[in-house]
């Protein structure tokens, strides 16, 4: 009996110092989560951590974010999946990589469905949610603004493709401080790391040897500004405030410039900060991370259940009193833009030691001892590559994505202008290849190229036109083959209205891909520039007959090729075919006066009976005119005509006398010829009435 009670007195006892202890562990885990009313997150665009001072930059650049780190947890080793700011972002806000996301580049419109974001995730849990961005590459058309109550992408200036973090925070502060009695998510994206580095001052001045430092201190410094207004509005001591970056940038290591074609740390390696309400003493955590885990770890610490088959981990437990143990973890990067000159992708596996790159020629490195990627091992290591690459195709074998719906969300022709604006809007775009094809370019080969085509492609962009034909001729030497260069340099030529090399251009690029419709719109417009219409109305219907198979294509740009195949027919006195094309044309937008004006003189001179409608045409003209506020003078000339030809010629002269006095305040004097001669006319028939 005595040994029984001894037994159940020893359990009993067993039992309470279990529940005691797992109770404390509980506390310990859930330390973290108690205090957390509102989520900040805070996105430097283009920022390498080795440029912030807390993870070791040799000047203060960036005391707010210093402080900040000095009372959280810094992640010392924090990789991005991709260097480009779209694809990247929606790693972040949905804890995925890009083969299942399926996004690989700054122009893809594609966002599928069932991607949960974390503002959608936080807006079914009662927290008002608010995003402000720095860029139009960010734009809510590309879909993430998916689970915001507002969406901060309008800027003060609509042709603005970029805004300062000063505009951003003036945008955020604004709505932020009318968020007082629900939980709060804002997310901010800063832009200002992004090249062209170009610090306000004082930071241009303090960082001159330096600019691309000094946006970061400007940055940093708005930063500043967000944590001062967190906590005039009583909202700092609750705030879960994250700090991270989305890409990096190379700096012209590895003979790259910016970012987005290497996958080398300059270009992956991002900085990653939490602050979490009540959290005293820095913590720098040596573990590997990733963006992707910024989704998970919220998720856990406001006890949200996350999302199914994300690729992020839960950082979480790295908050309590019984930080995990390390583990031999290997985060996935890619860039596929290299394809865009048909060269080989770049698919790496990173962990805190090891980097392992999967191209034509592979790549191992050893990043304690090599952190600049100088000494490939792949040769001396084989079977550590090895080991690697069969880890990095498992990967790829769990997430690649079904291919997407060939339905597609075009880009709305403002979103294409920044884009092009921006410099992300050129050439090819990616193919999504994972296969570990050795057969191709290696990219390490073509980065003088890549260089190359992206100072003329922003030059393009930003209308720093330069002499087509030796750059042309200069590209077209390096790689004759490549139909990017060719399709760059039409535009280049159109707009010095060299119209002769564009045709050259355009025929060239034509005979790499035949089936470019927009190359064929850009060659029509060089040959109608040109006054050659038989061969620009070919290439215009070219284009309309190719364009279904590019589902990607915005309304306003269909729209345009039907208004230029019309012009085309109608300057051949084809006006029964230009008809068609303009009737077309007006389905897409009704208020266009160039083309109303355009139809309505078809119309008119129209031979076929069965087309010609002179009161349609009186009525093209009279809502051309109202749109135009009676100011163009060419509208009122065919005003005038339309009247004249419903036989109201008193109407018609009047019409006509304000088209002369419009057109001699112009000073044209082609036209001040033909409204005279029109005017004349109308007079005459006039009298004869009379």
């Amino acid at each position: 009996m005595a040994t029984n009670k001894t037994r159940k007195s020893l359990l009993l006892i067993m039992l309470v110092v279990l529940l005691t202890g797992a109770g404390i562990w509980f506390v310990a885990q859930q330390r973290s989560v108690s205090g957390i009313r509102h989520v900040v997150l805070i996105s430097l665009d283009t920022t390498r951590a080795d440029y912030l001072s807390c993870y070791g930059y040799g000047r203060p650049t960036t005391p707010n974010i210093d402080a900040l780190a000095k009372q959280g947890y810094l992640f010392n080793h924090t990789i991005t999946p991709i260097p480009l700011t779209l694809p990247a972002h929606t790693s972040m806000l949905t804890g995925t990589i890009p083969p299942h996301h399926g996004r690989h580049e700054n122009k893809d419109p594609y966002f599928d469905p069932s991607l949960v974001t974390l503002a959608a995730l936080l807006k079914t849990k009662g927290y008002s949610t608010g995003a402000f961005v720095g860029s139009q590459i960010l734009n809510g058309s590309f879909g993430l603004n998916r689970g915001f109550d507002i969406y901060g992408d309008q800027f003060a200036d609509e042709d603005q493709s970029e805004r300062r973090a000063g505009e951003v925070n003036r945008a955020a502060f604004e709505w932020l401080e009318k968020q007082k009695r629900k939980p709060v998510f804002l997310f901010l994206h800063y832009y200002d790391p992004h090249d062209a580095y170009e610090p306000p001052e004082p930071f241009a001045t303090t960082f001159k040897e330096n600019l691309y430092a000094g946006e970061i201190a400007y940055t940093d410094h708005c930063i500043g500004k967000v944590i001062a207004k967190l906590k005039s509005l009583g909202m700092y001591e609750s705030s879960l405030i994250i700090v991270t970056g989305d890409h990096g940038e190379m700096l012209g290591e590895h003979g790259e410039a910016g970012h987005m074609y290497f996958i080398y740390q300059s270009a992956v390696k991002v900085p990653l900060i939490y602050k979490l309400p009540g959290s005293s003493g820095p913590q720098r955590i040596e573990d590997i991370a990733g963006i992707i885990d910024i989704v998970p770890t919220v998720c856990d610490l406001l006890d949200i259940e996350p999302p199914t088959g994300i690729q992020g981990k839960n950082l979480a437990p790295y908050f309590s009193n019984t930080p995990p143990q390390s583990e031999d973890r290997h985060i996935y990067c890619e860039s596929l833009y290299p394809t865009k000159y048909e060269a080989n992708t770049l698919l790496s596996l990173v962990s805190n030691r090891w980097k392992y790159i999967q191209t034509t020629r592979p790549e191992l490195y050893d990043l304690q001892k090599d952190p600049g990627e100088q000494t490939n091992l792949v040769k001396t290591q084989p079977q550590r590559a090895r080991i690697l690459k069969d880890r990095l195709a498992q990967i790829l074998e769990k997430t690649v994505r079904q291919k997407k719906p060939h339905e597609e969300t075009p880009l709305d022709a403002e979103t294409l202008k920044h884009l092009h604006s921006l410099g992300y809007l050129t050439g090819n775009s990616v193919k999504e290849d994972f296969s570990f094809d050795q057969d191709k370019e290696d990219p390490k080969d073509l980065i003088g190229f890549h260089e190359e085509f992206r100072k003329v492609s922003r030059m393009l962009g930003q209308d720093e036109l330069v002499d087509v034909r030796a750059l042309g001729d200069h590209l077209i030497k390096q790689r004759p083959g490549f139909y990017g260069s060719y399709s760059l340099l039409i535009g280049i030529a159109l707009k010095q209205k060299d119209y002769e090399n564009a045709i050259l251009f355009g025929k060239k690029a034509l005979e790499l891909k035949p089936d470019s419709f927009k190359t064929h719109n850009t060659l029509g417009l060089a040959y109608f520039q040109s006054k050659q219409d038989e061969a620009a109305a070919r290439h215009f219907k070219l284009a309309l007959e190719l364009m279904p198979n590019d589902q990607t294509v915005p309304p306003d740009e269909r729209m345009q090729i039907h208004n230029q195949l019309g012009l085309s027919y109608s300057r051949q006195k084809k006006f029964d075919l230009a008809i068609v094309q303009f009737e077309e044309s007006l389905k897409f937008d009704g208020k266009q006066p160039a083309i109303m004006n355009a139809l309505a003189q078809a119309l008119l001179t129209c031979r076929n009976p069965a087309l010609k409608n002179p009161s349609r045409a009186l009525e093209l003209a009279r809502q051309a005119c109202e749109l135009t506020q009676s100011k163009h003078p060419e509208y009122l000339g065919t005003l005038a005509v339309a009247y004249a030809t419903v036989n109201n010629l008193s109407e018609a002269a009047r019409i006509s006398e304000k088209a002369l006095v419009l057109a001699q305040a112009k000073g044209d004097k082609a036209l001040i010829a033909k409204q005279q001669k029109q005017l004349y006319l109308i007079k005459k028939a006039l009298a004869g009435l009379k």
